[in-house]
């Protein structure tokens, strides 16, 4: 887990945006006169991505220096526990994949309510919010992603169905993230549990592959681009955006359905500086921080009306048959998924 800050902010002040509400620049005022900082719980380790974020944010909010812990979802919502239990509280805002963490952290009494300005223009699926209290805003979608220097069109071709993606054509060439990280077990709990077409036997024609095992698509993606792999699986689509940002060699596919998930945000009860919280919540529903979300973190916006694309690569498409995974599910075959998954695929290469 780490730590970070982007530098930019910070305790002088400045003009806030004229377009904000006055209920907004009313709360800029309080968190600068609080002292201007911001601390934001993660559950990502993209830091140079969250550090344009921040600076994005900061264009409107010069005022407010925000720091901010990343890991993995797991790692973030147990230091978060564990800090309150002992009578911490180092954070002010609290981002992470999914519900079953807000849920948990929520239980014990530790999530402020407070509802940002602009949720009636977000779809709020059943099993990703908790009313009053925790909203999704942004959209991860799984898929495959492919160097298309490597790969020719008619093999890029076979990752547009799930059964091309087991085709020996790609024996000893692919990588497939595992699935301990939070976010994913998403999309291979829809594989293996949801689509009955796929199922166990799939996974185990994914394994005959011999793929590469990571923990991380942080890891396995700039491998995939460097040339080490052709193909990763179990991977944000959002990784082959930001590659087409940087000019770097990487597409990324959804086959006949795209399994996504949600990522979520929340003010943290007794937090340093309450008020810059609700500052930094209000501006990632506004139409502002949706754009910025995509902009760095390439993360599907949420926001109703909000048309433009994560990306302008001539490869980009909407996903088609977007499918939310349901986190209760997810939860019930985990430990069996995480069992078979280790059992067909072995260890991870990279810990």
């Amino acid at each position: 887990m780490a730590a970070g800050c982007a530098g930019f902010g910070g305790g002088g002040g400045g003009e806030v945006s004229a377009d904000v509400s006055d209920t907004q620049k009313a709360l800029y005022q309080d968190a600068v006169d609080a002292g201007g900082e911001l601390s934001v719980f993660v559950g990502t380790s993209s830091n140079t991505e969250l550090d344009q974020l921040v600076e994005l944010f900061n264009e409107e909010f010069p005022g407010i220096n925000v720091s901010y812990v990343s890991g993995t979802g797991d790692e973030v919502s147990e230091r978060v526990l564990t800090e309150k239990r002992s009578g911490l509280s180092n954070a002010d805002v609290l981002l992470l994949a999914g519900m079953s963490a807000f849920e948990r952290i929520n239980d014990e009494g530790y999530i402020e309510k407070f509802t940002p300005e602009d949720v009636e223009l977000f779809t709020q699926d059943k099993s990703a919010y908790i009313p009053d209290a925790v909203y999704s805003f942004s959209d991860l979608v799984s898929g495959a992603c492919y160097n298309p220097d490597n790969v020719s069109e008619e093999e890029a071709a076979l990752l547009k169905t799930y059964e091309g993606w087991t085709d020996p054509t790609w024996k000893g060439r692919a990588a497939v993230v595992n699935v301990d990280g939070f976010g994913y077990r998403f999309a291979m709990t829809e594989w293996v549990y949801g689509d009955k077409s796929l199922g166990k036997p799939w996974l185990e024609d994914l394994a005959a592959l011999d793929p590469t095992v990571y923990n991380s698509g942080n890891v396995a993606v700039p491998q995939t681009i460097a040339g080490e792999y052709d193909v990763v699986y179990n991977v944000i689509t959002s990784y082959g955006a930001r590659a087409h940002a940087g000019g770097e060699p990487l597409e990324c596919v959804t086959a006949e359905y795209a399994p996504f998930y949600t990522f979520g945000s929340a003010l943290v009860t007794e937090a340093p500086n309450s008020a810059a919280g609700k500052v930094f919540l209000n501006w990632l529903y506004s139409e502002s921080g949706q754009s910025a979300i995509q902009e760095t973190l390439a993360w599907t916006a949420r926001r109703e009306g909000f048309d433009t694309p994560v990306s302008d690569a001539p490869w980009w498409q909407d996903s088609k048959d977007p499918r939310l995974v349901e986190e209760d599910v997810v939860e019930k075959n985990y430990d069996d998924l995480y069992q078979t998954f280790n059992d067909v695929m072995g260890a991870a290469e990279e810990k």
